[in-house]
């Protein structure tokens, strides 16, 4: 392997994916039990999938979608913002709505629930990069953690039983 051209690299890899999804195509349609099952998964997720899009035909909808997301996105970084201002290395907003945002990237593609591990330290490794000393970003996660994802269970579980006691559920 040549470690100088990462084209070449990244071509060959592309072309053994591509043998391989070739591959179990023809294994998928050679076997016809196999190719029954794929099928009908294919089918049932297609249908699925289509059903969820006709619903985002409303613009209401994708408002209320894309908005919700934004909104959720520009209060988590407002929130990571309060606490490193608080404990006295402020961050530029936008660098932190980068840092919030890569941050949910990463944690939404390792499988780990609820990003525990994986948004502290993403989150740690943002803010020492753009300047904030490490002790300070990490009281800073470790505080901005508790506050919206450790201890919204807790009072969260006592208003759902309140809820339940008072009818309103």
């Amino acid at each position: 392997i040549d470690l100088q051209d990462p084209a070449s690299d990244a071509a060959q890899l592309v072309v053994i994916v591509v043998a391989l999804i070739v591959l179990v195509g023809i294994v998928v349609a050679c076997i016809p039990k196999l190719r029954s099952f794929v099928v009908g998964w294919v089918r049932r997720i297609a249908h699925e999938a289509f059903t969820v899009l006709r619903g985002l035909r409303s613009p209401r909808r994708l408002a209320m979608l894309f908005g919700g997301n934004l909104m959720a996105e520009l209060l988590f970084a407002a929130a990571l913002g309060i606490f490193t201002t608080a404990l006295g290395d402020p961050v530029p907003f936008e660098e932190l709505l980068f840092i919030n945002m890569c941050v949910s990237l990463l944690s939404g593609l390792i499988p780990v629930p609820g990003g525990i591990g994986v948004t502290e330290g993403g989150l740690i490794f943002g803010l020492t990069s753009v300047g904030v000393p490490q002790e300070a970003a990490f009281a800073a996660v470790v505080l901005y953690r508790l506050a919206t994802f450790y201890l919204p269970p807790v009072w969260g579980f006592f208003s759902l039983r309140w809820l339940e006691r008072n009818s309103y559920l």
